[in-house]
């Protein structure tokens, strides 16, 4: 079981190293904090995910991006959009990742999942939403430094509202803003 164990948090780890790097969290303006993103999120107790409902992950992430949010440098513990991102990234590359979801049945979560959000989504929801009022009226983008959670959650909103028309998860529209060719389709 120990072998296990270690086996799990070697991968979660590794997910972690892979999805935040330096272009995640770029123009954050701190030395250290993707050393501590990763650290925190190589160290999630993802089981605590396993039979959560939509309101408990609702609390758990908002617990712990404050959490990541206090761990930050000096000067970046305000820097509420930085932690969110960090961990709405990692947690759909765990999500897309077989042996963390076999594991702790994170395949539950895809309806709860948050898009991660930047400059280029938040771009892509606004071309996509011009017919949703509530989405087109979100106001500008002023980066992830001044993201508050109210307008994360207008934007998680308004991102809920197109994946249903295209049939996904929230989450995954960020394969469809960053993954594809253009030409493609958005």
């Amino acid at each position: 079981m120990a072998e296990k164990e270690y086996f799990l948090g070697l991968v979660q780890e590794r997910v972690a190293n892979a999805c935040i790097g330096n272009s995640t969290l770029r123009n954050q303006g701190f030395p250290g904090l993707v050393k501590v993103a990763r650290e925190f999120l190589a160290d999630l107790k993802l089981i605590e995910l396993r039979d959560m409902t939509s309101e408990q992950f609702g609390e758990w992430l908002d617990r712990q991006t404050d959490i990541l949010r206090s761990r930050f440098p000096e000067g970046a513990q305000d820097n509420w959009g930085a932690a969110r991102k960090a961990i709405n990234v990692f947690l759909e590359e765990a999500f897309y990742n077989k042996f963390l979801v076999e594991e702790y049945g994170l395949h539950r979560l895809a309806e709860f999942l948050e898009l991660p959000l930047d400059g280029k989504v938040v771009r892509k929801i606004k071309e996509e939403s011009k017919n949703y009022e509530k989405c087109f009226s979100l106001g500008q983008w002023k980066g992830i430094k001044n993201l508050t959670a109210e307008q994360s959650a207008s934007f998680q909103q308004c991102a809920a509202e197109l994946a249903t028309k295209r049939g996904i998860q929230r989450v995954c529209l960020d394969l469809w803003y960053w993954r594809r060719d253009d030409k493609t389709g958005n």
